[in-house]
C-alpha cells in the first residue's frame, strides 16, 4: 500500500510567520501605487540578500532606482518630450554619433558644475592614459599631430575616479559591430560605488544585464528574461559633446551624486 504523503503541521506563531513572508513577497512584486501605468519595475536580489527595485519610463526608456528621481522625472515633464521625439527619423544619425571613434577609445562621462548638476564627456586612450576633451583633439592626436591640454575652466575634476558616472565601449571585443557596453557607477546604500554593465545590441535595441546574457542571446537568439528594450539608445544619451545638463539625460545618477557630495564634504 503507498504511503500517503507527509504533512507539516504548523502551530499559529508559524503559520502567521508564513503568511507575512508570502504577502511580504507578493507586496515586494507588485507596482507601487505611486508608479504610472505602463511604467516597468523589475526586482532582483542581489547574493548578499540586498533588494533592488528598478523602475523603467516606457516611453524613453529611462531606468530609475528611487521613488524621488521617478516623481522628479516626471514633473519635469520629459517623458511627454520623448514620447514625441520618437515621432522624429533620427534614430540612423544617432547610431552614426560616434562611429569615428577608433576602437580601443572609450568615451567618459564624469560629474562637474558648481552643484554637480552637469556631465562632461571625455575621450580616453585606455593603452596611454590619454585623456581628451573633443573629437577634434582626437582626431588630431591619431594623427600624429600635437594638441593642447584640455580646459574645463575647473568645472570637472578628471583626476579622481570618485566623479565617474559612465564609461562607454562602442564595439568591444568578441561582439559583432555596432554593440555598445556601458558601465554605469551608482551609490549604493552602504557608501560604496556599484559598477552596472550593459551590453546593447543596435538592431533590436536590447540592453542584456550581464556579458554571459549577451553572448547567450547571440548564440541562440533568445532574449533572457532580465533583459529589456532601451527606447532612448546610448547612442542619444551620450550624443552631446562636452558638457550637458546632468539632470536631463541621468537623472538615475542622483544616487551617485548624492554619495559624491557626501565623501567630498567629509
Amino acid at each position: 500500500m503507498d504511503e500517503s504523503p507527509s504533512k507539516v503541521i504548523l502551530d499559529d506563531e508559524d503559520y502567521n510567520e508564513v503568511k507575512s513572508l508570502e504577502e511580504g513577497m507578493k507586496n515586494l512584486l507588485e507596482p507601487p501605487g505611486w508608479l504610472p501605468d505602463g511604467w516597468i519595475m523589475e526586482v532582483n536580489r542581489d547574493n548578499d540578500g540586498a533588494i533592488y527595485r528598478y523602475y523603467t519610463c516606457p516611453f524613453s526608456g529611462i531606468t530609475f532606482t528611487m521613488k524621488s528621481d521617478v516623481l522628479r522625472y516626471l514633473f519635469s515633464g520629459i517623458d511627454q518630450y520623448s514620447l514625441e521625439s520618437k515621432n522624429c527619423d533620427v534614430y540612423d544619425n544617432l547610431t552614426r554619433t560616434h562611429d569615428w571613434l577608433p576602437n580601443g577609445w572609450l568615451v567618459e562621462i564624469r560629474a562637474g558644475g558648481e552643484n554637480m548638476d552637469k556631465m562632461y564627456k571625455f575621450y580616453v586612450y585606455e593603452q596611454t592614459g590619454v585623456r581628451l576633451f573633443s573629437k577634434e583633439d582626437v582626431l588630431l592626436y591619431i594623427n600624429g599631430m600635437k594638441i593642447s591640454r584640455f580646459y574645463t575652466n575647473g568645472q570637472c575634476d578628471a583626476s579622481t575616479l570618485e566623479n565617474i558616472l559612465a564609461t562607454l565601449e562602442f564595439n568591444p571585443k568578441g561582439f559583432p559591430e555596432g554593440w555598445v557596453k556601458e558601465v554605469v557607477y551608482r551609490g549604493t546604500n552602504v557608501g560604496g560605488i556599484r559598477k552596472d554593465r550593459h551590453y546593447t545590441d543596435p538592431v533590436r535595441n536590447l540592453v542584456f544585464r550581464t556579458k554571459k546574457q549577451a553572448e547567450t542571446y547571440l548564440k541562440t537568439g533568445k532574449v533572457p528574461k532580465l533583459a529589456f528594450v532601451q527606447k532612448t539608445s546610448v547612442h542619444e544619451v551620450y550624443s552631446f559633446e562636452m558638457s550637458a545638463p546632468l539632470v536631463i539625460v541621468l537623472p538615475n545618477h542622483l544616487q551617485f551624486l548624492a554619495h559624491f557630495t557626501l565623501t567630498k564634504t567629509h
